[in-house]
């Protein structure tokens, strides 16, 4: 007879290519999956993979019964879900986010998580969006929430949805004014995120034009690093209002309101199409509900 984790074993050694990124894919010791790949091949005529390079790739049989596979691991997803109990009870789901989530409502999202499902192992991780999504593709996370979807179809995204970014700086950089000319602005030096933050191409046309000279640029990593150089008095920035609302109410930063109408900054939910695809979408349906980027 076949089982699950014998299909689990040979889909994710022959997806992530090695029995060794299998195994702690699966939270398991590499000869676990040695041996149930054994049991497998054990019951077929000939092997199920070429094991002569490197990395070990599937046989034509091998390919056959990897698509058998993946059919039968969608199906128990399925059927664990109809059966109301924790469909991964021994699954770490790896979720990377930005700061901003981070920040903000995070924690309300890992407790929603942990109510229904107890016995997850969370894995949250915090970096800039190009990683996230790079690592997603890597499968080196399960679930990524950021400002960027991934435009392939074995990829579903969910949108969480959008930030209003405004320019701001000191009350005391610009006298008190709430409303400036990008003439004004460009006297002092501009604060913005490095080439790796997602905001770095939505503000192309004002990091990049020509027509906007800035006394000079200041790239930080951190948001709430350029909130508080901007507060001090260094320069002028572009951040999501809502999440700085605070440092405006207290009146360490101020809004500018300007001629030139800046993008909104949308957020995702983003995770693969291949396995745990209702804990996903559960998840993804959890960060809709939940999803507010007030400061904690």
């Amino acid at each position: 007879m076949f089982t699950i984790k014998q299909m689990e074993a040979l889909y994710w050694v022959s997806t992530l290519g090695s029995f060794e990124a299998a195994g702690d894919y699966l939270n398991m010791v590499q000869s676990t999956i040695s041996k149930r790949i054994g049991e497998l091949e054990a019951k077929f005529s000939t092997p199920l993979f070429h094991r002569t390079g490197r990395k070990p790739v599937l046989t034509t049989q091998g390919e056959e019964i990897r698509t058998i596979a993946e059919q039968m691991l969608r199906l128990n997803d399925r059927l664990n879900s109809l059966a109301k109990k924790s469909a991964v009870p021994s699954f770490r789901f790896r979720l990377g986010v930005t700061d901003l989530v981070a920040l903000s409502w995070l924690p309300e999202l890992l407790s929603g998580i942990l109510d229904r499902y107890p016995m997850i192992t969370l894995e949250p991780e915090i970096d800039l969006t190009a990683s996230l999504l790079e690592r997603l593709v890597d499968r080196r996370l399960d679930f990524v929430i950021c400002p960027r979807v991934i435009q392939e179809p074995q990829f579903v995204s969910t949108p969480l949805g959008a930030i209003e970014l405004v320019w701001m700086c000191s009350p005391k950089l610009l006298g008190g004014k709430d409303n400036a000319t990008l003439n004004d602005l460009t006297k002092h030096p501009l604060l913005i995120q490095t080439t790796g933050s997602i905001l770095r191409p939505i503000l192309h046309s004002v990091i990049d034009n020509p027509n906007l000279p800035f006394k000079r640029t200041i790239s930080c990593n951190n948001m709430v690093a350029l909130a508080h150089l901007a507060a001090h008095g260094m320069g002028v920035t572009i951040l999501p209002h809502a999440f700085f609302r605070n440092m405006v109410a207290d009146g360490r930063l101020c809004v500018v309101r300007t001629e030139m109408e800046l993008p909104n900054l949308e957020y995702f939910a983003t995770f693969r199409n291949d396995y745990h695809v209702q804990f996903c979408e559960e998840v993804a349906a959890i960060s809709t509900q939940i999803c507010d980027f007030r400061l904690q």
